[in-house]
């Protein structure tokens, strides 16, 4: 059996490692250095050679500066070969790479060196920005409208309870109302459902310009829509809903070639009471957009009626 030189061995593994390895004496001056490292850097040996840890690692952006001791594991380390730590690589073409360092202790007789193994982590790092950017888009979708990208009705139930809160602690006005679509039903039946979609998403639009920022609008139904004004008294509401009524009274829906439809909205409204649920407000205003189709569309109701 052939004996195996650790030695030899061991320069090989630490040659062909994908990992960047350095090696520093006490005063944190590099003594060795791999080709990955060399390579990760864009640094010649020669170039990396006898120059210290902060060369590799400068102070971060409060002024603190790194060295080499603060890195190397305990005694009561769980990792064999130091603790982890994520910090920025200085690069040849002055731009820096995060890196994950490992640092640990190398003694030879009565000789100390310090060694560290560093690892590349921008593929991670842009997978985990990939995962967070698909996280905060489901749950965007979660509470959003995939048609029309207003609010559903889950995120305007709890804008809805917000809102119920703030009336009750600052002891402000603020005034629910529920918008209809008149004669929705016969688009669709008429035009078919592409064209109703087209109205919804016209629809959502015409809202989002007449209203405020601060004012919450999102679709609870199908083609039902909710509007919180906060700070808004009912007088107030009543003028800001029907400039909204009047706005899509006047707009010319497109549906195809020279061909548009005049559509119209019926409103009902109340005010927000901070004794009151979330549902039972909702209810309120059900009552009067119902009153405000019973009594021929195209018009605000307000509750009590």
């Amino acid at each position: 059996m052939n004996e195996i030189n650790t030695d030899v061995f061991a320069r090989e593994i630490v040659s062909q490692s994908i990992d960047a390895i350095v090696v520093l004496d006490t005063d944190s001056k590099i003594l060795f250095s791999n080709l990955a490292l060399q390579s990760l850097t864009g640094f010649s040996k020669e170039e990396l050679d006898q120059k210290t840890f902060s060369f590799l690692f400068p102070p971060n952006e409060k002024g603190e500066q790194n060295s080499i001791e603060t890195f190397v594991s305990s005694k009561d380390s769980h990792y064999i070969a130091g603790f982890l730590k994520e910090l920025e690589l200085v690069t040849k073409p002055k731009g820096t790479i995060p890196v994950e360092i490992r640092a640990f202790t190398i003694r030879n007789e009565d000789q100390m060196f310090y060694a560290a193994i560093i690892r590349d982590v921008r593929e991670r790092r842009r997978l985990e920005e990939q995962k967070n950017v698909l996280i905060n888009s489901l749950k965007r979708l979660a509470y959003m409208d995939e048609l029309t990208m207003l609010p559903n009705r889950r995120s305007f139930a709890e804008t809805l309870q917000k809102t119920v809160a703030t009336v009750k602690r600052r002891n402000r006005e603020s005034v629910l109302a529920v918008l209809d679509i008149d004669h929705f039903k016969v688009i669709n039946d008429t035009y078919g459902h592409d064209i109703g979609d087209l109205v919804l998403k016209k629809m959502a639009n015409i809202f989002v310009d007449c209203l405020r920022e601060e004012d919450t609008v999102g679709r609870i139904g199908g083609e039902e829509f909710g509007c919180i004004l906060p700070d808004t008294t009912t007088e107030g509401a009543s003028i800001v809903l029907d400039r909204l009524r009047e706005s899509v009274a006047s707009h010319r829906f497109f549906i195809f070639d020279n061909y548009y439809l005049n559509i119209t909205l019926s409103i009902g409204f109340t005010k927000v009471h901070p004794i009151q649920k979330p549902e039972e407000i909702l209810k309120l205003a059900d009552i009067a957009l119902y009153q405000a189709k019973n009594h021929g569309r195209n018009q605000i109701q307000v509750y009590p009626v």
